[in-house]
C-alpha cells in the first residue's frame, strides 16, 4: 500500500511538472496575438492616360500598388487597355470628348477592379472602404517623368489600404 501511495504521488508530481513545462514552452493565444505581424499594401493612385485626340486608338487605365517594406515601397502597376473604336461601337456612341471621358473612366475602373482582385487573390484583406477619384494624365507628360507622383494632387481621394499576415 505504501509503495502504491509513493508511486501515485510521484506520478501526480510528474504530470504536474510536465504540464508546467508544456505550458511554459507553448504560448497562450494572448501571447500568440502579441507576436502576430502584419504586412501592408496600398493602392495609391488610379488614373488613365489620355492620348492626343487625333491618335486615339486605345486608352490605358493604370492602378499603382505599393507593398510597404522597411526599405521602402515596392511598386507595381496594373494596366488595362481599352480598344476605343470597339468601345464606341459597343455602347453606340459617336466620337466626342464626353465619349473619351466615359471610356477613360471605364478603363480606370477596370484597372482598379483588377488590382483589387489581384490583391485579394494574393491574400490581402481590405482594411477600409475604397474612395478613389480617377485622374487623367497626358501620355506625352507621363512618358517624360519617372516619378509619376508629380501628376497627382490628393483632394477627394484616399489611398486604399490592405493587410495580410506575415509569413
Amino acid at each position: 500500500m505504501k509503495r502504491f501511495l509513493i508511486i501515485s504521488v510521484f506520478s501526480f508530481l510528474g504530470i504536474i511538472f510536465l504540464g508546467g513545462i508544456s505550458a511554459y514552452f507553448n504560448p497562450s493565444s494572448a501571447q500568440k496575438a502579441v507576436n502576430t505581424q502584419w504586412e501592408y499594401a496600398v493602392i495609391s493612385d488610379v488614373y488613365y492616360l489620355q492620348p492626343e485626340p487625333e491618335r486615339i486608338n486605345k486608352i490605358v487605365g493604370i492602378t499603382n500598388i505599393c507593398i510597404i517594406r522597411a526599405a521602402g515601397c515596392k511598386q507595381s502597376e496594373i494596366k488595362e487597355e481599352l480598344d476605343y473604336a470597339k468601345f464606341l461601337k459597343d455602347v453606340n456612341l459617336p466620337e466626342t470628348f464626353e465619349a473619351r471621358q466615359t471610356a477613360s473612366l471605364k478603363v480606370s475602373e477596370i484597372a482598379f477592379q483588377k488590382a483589387l482582385a489581384q490583391l485579394g487573390n494574393d491574400g490581402w484583406e481590405l482594411i477600409a472602404e475604397p474612395k478613389q477619384e480617377f485622374k487623367s494624365v497626358s501620355l506625352y507628360n507621363y512618358e517624360k517623368f519617372e516619378n509619376k507622383s508629380v501628376f497627382f494632387i490628393k483632394r477627394n481621394t484616399e489611398a486604399v489600404y490592405f493587410k495580410r499576415l506575415k509569413n
